[in-house]
């Protein structure tokens, strides 16, 4: 018989389970018991509850009720098949075939213009998966229509424009007996399947039958289950919300609805006259389980309530999260307002120390991350007897999170570490190896832009078949920048994209240039059009040539995607290139007998439909792509830790603590739209899935699983601007039922819309946007606080002044000898020499590191390079055409007439300078040696560029702070060893024209006591970071005007709108965060160091 059992508590139905197995076992010891359950983590969590209540959970399988159901059919029924026919791939395919031949028939016209242009049948590959789902749909919730369609009968009239649908199913079921294969589908073997079961032998039966806490069965499963239990036992255990009958009651917004569409004159409560709502969360969230129940009661079954005893108010139910449950179950509506009310005594008080739901509003998922941390650690401190596997916390896609959640819970310090698990990731994601393998089958449609490119070749599997290291492939990066290299394989791999056939910048282009300049050495002339890059020497070529095979085999994959082979040759060629990529570790192998699996998978699906033509590369990348990206089901779930899942059906499981985050409006619940042919969506029924309504029933269950506190997050506020967000429309209903039928404590005087307002900011804890607010740590608000110690220091900051990066000095550094050279480097950037010299601590640029695009524009930096090298063809004679071809061959200008373009721009912006110059340029250059002793240290080196015993400098730029004080440095070594007798700089801006500083000579002695005072700096700046930014002391140190000097030295030091400061540069951000930390100290160390640098320089001026 079957037996129905009702209980608001899965507790309630695990405790009747485990007792009507321990008081009538089963009489054959090696028979197993059979329990249905819905998903693989009920499964495991009931085998640990039957294990704790029977001592051991032995004999007994968890089936999903389809592969019961099917496994049962086979049993009972002839010739049914391991694998359906109508599987929902085996119809995809066999419709692969049919649909062509149909497309002419004027019942198909609307399938038959969507499939116009479609080459490689890939339209057509998605169109019948999913006409295919469809169908699996019918089959399930519409087998009267497909057995009526199967008698060439329609049962829906008029069908219009889909009156292909009952054509095309008949087409496949002829299909399918002409491949000789069994017709059983899921339509036509329910009433089979109740007829053989009335002369079926027990031993082809259960002995009996559990269905365990499953939301809502299909009509069909329910009746097969009805016709086992004339043989056998069946107990349907049932998680039901509500003690009484809600199988009828509405939802209140439906309710409003049909009110102003047919009762607008009546007043609001016309329609309550004749239906009811009941509990207004229950009637909104909870139509899933009320078609379930109404299809029940329409069964007319005997049925059994667990429930808790009526006017229970004991433990848990005190609480407000316990009151709300308790409502659902009793059918009550707390927040329906007596008539006439204007004060809010007639609510229900809620206690100050009430935590039991928490609703936090957050700017981003990171953050809340963040907010779950502190407040599990808070948990966990308040309630000794909590462990991790107490809680679960759900979202609607862990996928997006699962970063956030690695960045707060992986990386928290030991003793606020929280052990974790992460569920419901899929192959892609839990593989760098498969995630490379899916870029691979993109190949035909990507760029290979360098980061790419780089991404795949970075993978441990692939670095290692091609015997490179992470040394190996830190230099290749280097190479492949420094050789021009940005995107796309040749000019005929980019006129394939639709895109310009060109081959500068392209990955052959740099190879070609990494090949030549190993093979002709440094060379200055041009090799076949191309400049050879001449950087690749001795065994390093052995890395080149692995770079070069790597590039070799992605062309290769390119082209293989391309085409179309048989199933075959496509499992044999994949393979191939499996091997030919990868040199696979254990992890590695298991995420490479995935593809193998689906490749064998799709070989078997094809074979059933007797399909044996070539099939494209498109269809199977699109194939591939979707077996791989597939969750990985029940991973990890349950593990003894906490556990971050995807919110899904029967993750309803009883748990101390239950966590939603992501609740955000448009995100949950999830709507999934109809396909226009789905004939389901145009006559629906009660019991029909939604998505939507599937997420609303998940939401209360979550509610009601949550034994001591409910935790709702969700991006509350734009991480942009600030501004408030809505949350889930089932967050706001929750919210609106507290608010309307709760109240804090003194707040009964108050009008009912006044309490409201005070208690859902009572319940709704606004975050800052940062995790350092100050906020958190300040004591401000009892519902605001971290246990985060690293971002004490931060929140401080604004308060107090941070502490100095240095507390105290290092110990000095002997330094007896001194080369020219270094001590320039040092006052260039003395934050930048500190960190590279003293603290081997380098800061690198990862934004720069890969360059994707061709130099459509240059940057301050690739331009300056540029002009220097046209001013010194300028100043040398050489032919301006020839270093536009060679600069071009480099892949350094744009390409075309770009090119052309800005070459002459250049070259115009710095010829006055090398007119300027050309006077200078006549006399002879030569090196003028320094070797002094000053103050115990020896100061060596040469200075270049000395004509007619003056020092000559210059840029193709404007002349900054840092040329002053370099050259002033320069020019005071060459006086102190009598090598020169000035300084000559020159600099040229676009609009200005060409600048021009002249400094005058100094004693020998005099300019020996300078030098001192800037090696004493020296060595103060190798044991702290000396305060001096170059450029921002000058503009300080040349304006007379003290206010408007601190003006401008704030504003060079300071970023603006769209233009960098000195004060962003890597070293001296570190140090100095902002012109305030670095004022004081910098002006009287430049003061000190570089006055006499004005009183020997003569007015500056512009030719």
């Amino acid at each position: 018989m079957l037996k129905i059992y009702h209980s608001h508590s899965l507790l309630n139905l695990k405790d009747l389970l485990v007792l009507l197995i321990e008081r009538d076992p089963l009489p054959d010891p090696f028979r197993d018991e059979q329990i249905l359950v819905q998903s693989p983590g009920m499964a495991q969590w009931l085998k640990l509850e039957l294990a704790s209540g029977l001592g051991i959970a032995a004999g007994v399988e968890f089936p999903l009720p389809a592969t019961f159901l099917w496994d049962s059919f086979a049993r009972l029924l002839p010739d049914v098949p391991e694998r359906s026919a109508y599987r929902k791939e085996a119809m995809c395919w066999k419709l692969m075939g049919l649909l062509p031949d149909m497309l002419a028939l004027p019942e198909f016209a609307p399938l038959r213009h969507y499939l116009e242009q479609d080459e490689t049948g890939f339209k057509r590959y998605q169109l019948c998966g999913k006409i295919a789902d469809i169908f699996d749909q019918y089959l399930v919730y519409r087998p009267d229509w497909i057995d009526a369609w199967s008698r060439s009968e329609s049962p829906l009239q008029p069908l219009g424009d889909q009156a292909w649908q009952p054509l095309l199913w008949r087409a496949l079921q002829q299909r399918t007996e002409a491949l000789g294969q069994p017709g059983w589908h899921r339509a036509n073997m329910m009433e089979a399947f109740v007829e053989s079961l009335r002369s079926a032998p027990a031993d082809c039966l259960p002995t009996r039958l559990f269905v365990f806490g499953i939301s809502a069965l299909p009509h069909t499963y329910l009746q097969a289950l009805q016709a086992l239990g004339r043989r056998v036992d069946v107990h349907l255990m049932i998680l039901n919300p509500c003690r009484h009958y809600w199988g009828d009651i509405v939802d209140p917004a439906y309710l409003a609805k049909l009110n102003r569409r047919l009762f607008g004159e009546r007043g609001p409560e016309a329609a309550a006259d004749y239906l009811e709502s009941g509990n207004p969360l229950l009637a909104s969230m909870g139509k899933l389980g009320r078609d379930y129940l109404h299809q029940l009661q329409e069964m007319d079954l005997p049925g059994f309530d667990f429930f808790d005893l009526p006017g229970d108010t004991s433990g848990e139910n005190d609480t407000l999260l316990g009151r709300i449950q308790r409502d659902i179950l009793e059918l009550e509506d707390r927040s329906r307002e007596p008539e006439g009310a204007d004060h809010s005594g007639w609510k229900t008080p809620l206690a100050d120390t009430d935590r039991s739901l928490q609703l936090h509003s957050c700017h981003s998922p990171l953050r809340e991350l963040e907010v779950l941390h502190d407040r599990l650690l808070a948990l966990f401190e308040s309630a000794p007897g909590l462990t991790p596997r107490d809680i679960i916390v759900m979202m609607p896609d862990v996928a997006a999170y699962a970063p956030h959640i690695e960045a707060v819970f992986g990386s928290a310090p030991a003793e606020r570490r929280i052990a974790y698990s992460i569920s419901d990731r899929s192959l892609e994601q839990e593989s760098p190896l498969l995630q490379g393998f899916l870029t691979l089958l993109q190949l035909p449609h990507s760029r290979l832009r360098v980061a790419d490119v780089l991404d795949l070749l970075e993978i441990p599997a692939t670095l290692r078949r091609f015997g490179l290291d992470e040394a190996a492939f830190e230099l290749l990066r280097g190479w492949i920048e420094q050789a021009g290299v940005r995107w796309g394989l040749d000019a005929g791999q980019r006129e394939s994209l639709g895109l310009p056939a060109f081959e500068q910048n392209s990955w052959r282009f740099g190879l070609r240039r990494m090949l030549a300049g190993f093979a002709l050495g440094d060379c200055d002339g041009l090799w076949q059009d191309l400049a050879p890059y001449s950087e690749v020497e001795g065994l390093e070529a052995v890395l080149l040539g692995a770079l070069a095979d790597f590039i070799d085999l992605l062309e290769e994959a390119g082209a293989l995607f391309r085409g179309e082979r048989s199933v075959a040759d496509w499992v044999v060629e994949i393979n191939a290139l499996l091997s030919r990529c990868y040199a696979p570790d254990e992890q590695d192998e298991l995420a490479l007998s995935q593809v193998r699996r689906a490749l064998e998978n799709l070989a078997l699906e094809l074979s059933d439909a007797g399909r044996d033509e070539p099939l494209h590369a498109e269809i199977l990348v699109d194939y591939l792509t979707q077996a791989l990206s597939g969750e990985l089901s029940g991973q990890r779930f349950m593990i003894g830790a906490l556990n971050f899942c995807t919110l899904m059906p029967m993750r309803s499981i009883p748990f101390r603590v239950v966590c939603l985050l992501g609740m955000n409006d448009g995100v949950y619940p999830r709507t999934l739209p109809p396909m226009g042919f789905d004939l389901i969506a145009r006559h629906p029924r009660r019991g029909d899935r939604s998505r939507r309504d599937d997420d609303r029933y998940l939401f209360l269950e979550a509610l009601l699983s949550a034994r001591e506190q409910l935790y709702i997050s969700f991006v509350g506020r734009s991480i942009q601007d600030n501004r408030e967000r809505v949350p889930s429309v089932l967050v706001s209903e929750l919210l609106e039922y507290c608010a309307q039928g709760f109240v804090l404590p003194g707040d009964e005087t108050l009008a009912p819309d006044d309490s409201a307002r005070n208690l859902r900011s009572r319940l709704v804890v606004e975050h800052p946007l940062t995790a350092y607010s100050e906020r958190y740590f300040d004591d401000s608000s009892a519902e605001l606080f971290s246990y985060a110690q690293q971002w004490l220091p931060a929140a401080g900051a604004g308060a107090a002044e941070a502490p100095p990066f240095c507390a105290a000095p290092l110990a000095p550094e002997t330094v007896s000898a001194l080369e020219l050279d270094e001590l320039l480097a040092f006052f260039r950037n003395p934050c930048r020499h500190f960190f590279l010299r003293r603290l081997r601590v380098g800061f690198r640029d990862l934004a720069a590191d890969a360059l994707d695009e061709e130099p459509f524009v240059l940057d301050n930096l690739e331009s300056y390079g540029l002009r220097s090298r046209i001013l010194a063809a300028q100043l040398d004679g050489r032919a301006s055409r020839a270093l536009a071809e060679r600069l071009r061959a480099e892949g350094g200008l744009p390409v075309g007439t770009a090119g052309d373009r800005l070459y002459r721009q250049l070259s115009d912006e710095v010829a006055p300078l090398a007119q300027a110059l050309e006077p200078l340029m006549q006399h002879p250059a030569r090196r003028a040696e320094i070797d002094l002793q000053i103050d115990g240290l020896r100061l060596t080196g040469w200075i270049d560029g000395v004509r007619d015993d003056r020092l000559l400098r210059y840029r193709p730029a404007s002349l900054k702070g840092r040329d002053h004080f370099l050259g002033w440095i320069e020019h005071l070594a060459g006086c102190a060893s009598a090598g020169t007798l000035g300084l000559h700089l020159y600099g040229v801006e676009r609009r200005k024209g060409v600048q021009q500083a002249r400094f005058r000579a100094l004693q020998p002695d005099a300019a020996q006591a300078e030098l001192a005072r800037l090696l004493q700096a020296y060595r103060e700046g190798l044991s702290e970071p000396l305060p001096f930014a170059p450029n921002s002391a000058w503009a300080w140190l040349r304006q007379p005007d003290p206010d408007r000097a601190l003006r401008d030295a704030e504003g060079v030091f300071s970023s603006g709108y769209n233009q960098p400061g000195e004060g962003d540069d890597p070293y001296i951000a570190r140090v100095y965060g902002d012109f305030d930390s670095i004022r004081e100290r910098m002006l009287a160390l430049t003061e000190s160091l570089f006055a006499p640098l004005l009183d020997h320089l003569e007015t500056e001026k512009r030719p």
